[in-house]
């Protein structure tokens, strides 16, 4: 199973409550509540992806700017070719 493991500073701003984790510009998962987060990319296509994550306050009327952009390139490793087996007797 293939995993992105992120963390993060908490926001210094008052009243922040959760953060949003962003995919390629796309809002992928909300109303995390750590400063950590473990992705499982199992079912994506291989590629590079790009990340960051936005704080959000305790009422989630009001969202912060980006974090920096982190990115990951992920693949899918190969399968192993010419397998043989031969008998000895």
């Amino acid at each position: 199973m293939a995993k992105l493991n992120f963390s993060w500073d908490a926001s210094p701003t008052a009243g922040v409550d959760s953060y949003k984790l962003y995919e390629n510009g796309e809002m992928i998962v909300e109303n995390i509540g750590v400063l950590n987060f473990t992705l499982i990319m199992d079912g994506k296509p291989e590629g590079t992806y790009e990340y960051y994550v936005t704080a959000v306050d305790e009422d989630r009327m009001l969202e912060s700017v980006p974090s920096n952009t982190v990115s990951a390139d992920f693949y899918i490793p190969k399968s192993p070719e010419n397998l043989a087996v031969s008998w000895d007797s």
